[in-house]
């Protein structure tokens, strides 16, 4: 660039620019450190433990010094935790530990941090995405990012589907107390089922999910859990068809990710019950890319960024739809209108501005 072109350069926002850059970076860096945090469980040995000199903690979380040393002076420079320089003391708040050390916490966020490094691994298959076309298969996606996705899915179910989500619903609440039928679809690890059996014993669940890896995790965790005599889970593909009739079927964080979401849903229409309600969660962003550039939560550059990462590729990798994160409620309106359900409310609930829902009736 000429000297001529950068004298009309506004050099107070080149350096805001250049400093944003320089954050972004630093947050990438910092997102290695805490994926290390949550496999070393270092956030816990802090919480727990109280203030410690980095020797202290370095003994409390059986870690080498040096590096004691150079992770805790990283994130107290991020804010992730406190020093007092008088003691030379690292700690935790009480406010950070509710987002990074308690795991019922509606804000515990360290499991997406265990995610990232299976999106590094993909990173040339995703470049050779973005050449080619096509996508990153689900197989690609393994233990661990599952793992961390169930975690951070997990706050949600535990703090809010039994004590908020259902009760908004009163007709499936009270189909549900006197032992209705429930299936989940697209239940992952199967936590959700899990949740709502325990809030409602007189009701009959069962999952659904193609991914066989999260089929034998959601029954082990049944298994686990002392309920596997009440909730079972099946491999299955419901664009396939969905055996027996639901009072209430459920996606949770599911249509925007489904290869074929047409037939999918057509398919749940069928598998309702008289009267039967489709229940579903998604991720509150909108459809429209201005709307999510102004986004009041700050958040669209996280759902273009998941949906690139996972939630699109897998799709398109089978030769789907991929819709996308971003999906928003006009989409979700088209899709349950395209499968024959004529009544769709939205409902919001506000201690959780991350999500959306949606009571959907044939």
């Amino acid at each position: 660039m000429g000297a001529q072109a950068v004298s009309t350069l506004d050099m107070e926002d080149v350096h805001a620019f250049a400093f944003k850059v320089l954050g972004d970076i630093t947050a990438c860096q910092m997102g290695t450190l805490t994926a290390i945090a949550d496999r070393l469980g270092l956030f816990e040995s802090l919480a727990d433990g109280g203030p410690a000199t980095s020797p202290e903690f370095a003994v409390r979380a059986g870690i080498n010094e040096r590096y004691a040393r150079e992770w805790l002076s990283a994130m107290a420079c991020h804010g992730y935790v406190a020093y007092d320089d008088a003691t030379k003391r690292f700690s935790m708040t009480p406010e950070q530990t509710f987002c990074l050390v308690d795991r019922d916490s509606p804000f515990y966020l360290t499991s997406i941090f265990a995610m990232e490094p299976t999106n590094w691994a993909n990173v040339d298959l995703l470049t050779d995405a973005f050449r080619h076309g096509g996508g990153v298969p689900q197989a690609r996606f393994g233990t661990e990012f599952w793992c961390g996705f169930e975690r951070f899915t997990r706050t949600a179910f535990r703090n809010n589907l039994v004590q908020d989500w259902i009760p908004a619903m009163p007709e499936v609440d009270a189909r549900l107390r006197a032992g209705g039928t429930v299936a989940d679809v697209g239940c992952g690890n199967g936590q959700a089922l899990l949740f709502l059996a325990k809030g409602y014993p007189e009701a009959t669940l069962v999952g659904y999910d193609n991914y066989a890896p999260a089929i034998a995790a959601a029954n082990a965790n049944a298994a686990a859990a002392g309920l596997a005599d009440r909730v079972r889970y099946e491999v299955r593909d419901v664009t396939a068809g969905i055996p027996g009739r639901y009072d209430l079927i459920t996606t949770f964080d599911v249509v925007h990710d489904m290869p074929h979401p047409r037939p999918a849903m057509r398919e749940i229409k069928a598998a309702l019950n008289p009267g039967g309600t489709y229940f579903v969660l998604e991720f509150n962003f909108f459809g429209d890319l201005q709307r999510n550039i102004d986004h009041p939560l700050g958040i669209g550059a996280f759902g273009y960024s998941a949906s690139t990462n996972y939630c699109m590729t897998q799709a398109l990798a089978v030769g789907g739809e991929g819709i996308g994160t971003c999906m928003g409620e006009e989409k979700a309106r088209q899709l349950a209108s395209n499968a024959g359900f004529t009544q769709f409310r939205r409902i919001d609930f506000p201690n959780n501005p991350f999500n959306v829902f949606y009571e959907i009736r044939a």
